[in-house]
């Protein structure tokens, strides 16, 4: 495997729910079909990641890309082809993803911007903290989201 492919399937992989440390990587048989589909994140990691990628890309595309990407569009095209085809399975936040005291700052690193809209929509006009939203609003918010 390219050294650069190890990285990016390292930092990934770390990035996942399982957080596979870079020494376990070697253990994962990538020749087994849907060997990605064991791995999992939220919306927001993969944005992170795909912005890490982008930029990881900017001087080591080779073993990742067949031509060197020239510009931030090729990259992005890169980036989500590689996350098309490999890329950790998105699943839906959970309570466990925020810490007992859901302040807004928590909210806007856990939630992509999209699911960020979404919720301030359901939470417009119901009782909230100026510091955050309560934990039980936020569960309901989270259950009503998983029965989409």
């Amino acid at each position: 495997m390219h050294l650069n492919l190890r990285a990016v399937l390292s930092q990934m992989l770390f990035m996942s729910d399982e957080q596979v440390l870079y020494d376990e990587v070697d253990k994962i048989n990538f020749k087994r079909k849907d060997w990605y589909m064991n791995y999992h994140w939220t919306v927001k990691t993969e944005e992170q990641f795909s912005k890490w990628l982008s930029n990881y890309l900017k001087k080591n595309w080779e073993g990742i890309a067949e031509h060197k990407p020239t510009n931030k569009h090729m990259r992005d095209k890169i980036v989500d082809e590689f996350i098309l085809n490999y890329g950790c399975v998105c699943r839906p936040l959970i309570k466990d993803d925020f810490t007992p005291i859901v302040s807004w700052a928590q909210l806007d690193e856990v939630m992509s911007k999209r699911e960020r809209e979404k919720f301030n929509n359901w939470i417009s006009g119901q009782t909230t903290s100026i510091h955050g939203v309560y934990q039980w609003d936020l569960e309901k918010w989270l259950n009503v989201q998983q029965n989409y």
